[in-house]
């Protein structure tokens, strides 16, 4: 698209930046439609932006913003908040969740090698519409309209050791929940990795084909890295039933280091195998990290609105892609903008070192 249509990658950066930006911000808006109108409801309101359609920068700006809105009320808010209520083993449930959907990933480059040499990335960005399209109609309808909060699914999972987290767990409210640093730690976490999976998304492809890679190559890579992260996201589940979610957040943060470390000199296959495997593992124990380090620190009570609140704060991962489009064309390269991004969860990582379980506030 960047080369047919002339742009420069400051311009590309900005529509990836606009997507996370709009996932974010409406994240409280896909919470507030599930606690109003239901869980159906929300799903049939993502909207498709037909990426195909674009002529224009501000088309594509504006496709992208609908891409980021559409992902907010039809993915993970949605699915985890029906999930964990109806399923009392949460861990594997979620992490077969997002195991599905990391096989999007794994799918998305091949559908482009497949169908790029008839149609170009219009007829990738088409067939996407109408696969969304068709998707979302079945969500909608196998959906529960509305789940209810069941106190007997409340009780604490295995892992949760401290008698405290269990005679806590009912009682947490948002308001509680935002005054616990370690709420904070855990959205930050998060935000690490959305970040590194913006921008390493963004530019992964044209980064390595920059360092000598083929087209296909990098596709290839992309492709294997998110087939790691589906298998990782199963297992992170399983073994969440029995393992603290910290550790899974530990062992997320550091492979998502070493990935990006990889990939800023990647040359070869050996690094980006590196790449691969490191970004996979982060990838397919984020979500299931984060997601059960809210359930079993807060409780059921007030996660969806803590999850759509993690999304929202999370926003701030868009300055990953924004940043790397303005390195590109200031510098030459992206991978000053992935060690930024090591450093960044390396910062992280300390944090989530020191994470305690919380004791509750009092309002």
């Amino acid at each position: 698209m960047v080369r047919e249509l002339g742009w420069n990658w400051k311009q590309a950066g900005l529509g990836y930046a606009l997507l996370g930006t709009a996932c974010g911000l409406t994240s409280l808006a896909a919470a507030g439609s599930i606690r109003r109108f239901g869980v159906r409801a929300t799903l049939l309101a993502g909207g498709f932006a037909a990426l195909a359609l674009t002529h224009s920068v501000v088309l594509y700006l504006a496709a992208t913003s609908l891409v980021g809105v559409a992902f907010s009320f039809t993915t993970s808010v949605a699915g985890t908040h029906v999930l964990t209520a109806i399923f009392r083993r949460r861990s594997t449930v979620v992490g077969a969740y997002f195991t599905l959907g990391a096989l999007g990933g794994v799918a998305g480059p091949l559908i482009y090698l497949a169908v790029s040499p008839h149609g170009g990335w219009r007829a990738f960005w088409w067939s996407f519409a109408v696969a969304a399209a068709a998707i979302s109609l079945f969500a909608a309808w196998a959906s529960p309209d509305r789940v209810d909060h069941d106190p007997g699914l409340d009780a604490p999972p295995d892992q949760a050791g401290p008698a405290r987290i269990a005679a806590a767990f009912k009682d947490w409210t948002v308001r509680q929940a935002l005054a616990a640093p370690q709420f904070y730690v855990i959205v930050g976490a998060y935000t690490m990795y959305m970040l590194i999976n913006t921008t390493a998304h963004g530019f992964a492809v044209e980064h390595l084909i920059e360092r000598g890679a083929t087209p296909t190559t990098a596709a290839t890579v992309l492709s294997v890295e998110a087939l790691i992260g589906a298998i990782v996201s199963v297992i992170g589940g399983i073994v969440g039933e029995k393992v603290r979610p910290k550790i899974l957040l530990l062992v997320c943060l550091v492979a998502l280091i070493g990935g990006m470390c990889a990939l800023a000199f990647a040359h070869g296959y050996v690094l980006m195998g590196l790449f691969a495997l490191g970004v996979g593992v982060g990838f397919g124990l984020s979500f299931v990290a984060a997601t059960m380090l809210l359930l079993t620190y807060f409780g059921r009570r007030a996660y969806l609105e803590l999850y759509s609140i993690m999304c929202l704060i999370s926003t701030a991962a868009a300055l990953g892609p924004a940043l790397g489009g303005w390195a590109r064309d200031a510098v030459g390269g992206f991978a000053g903008v992935f060690l930024l991004c090591a450093l960044a969860a390396a910062v992280m990582l300390a944090a989530t070192v020191f994470l305690r379980p919380p004791a509750r506030a009092q309002d």
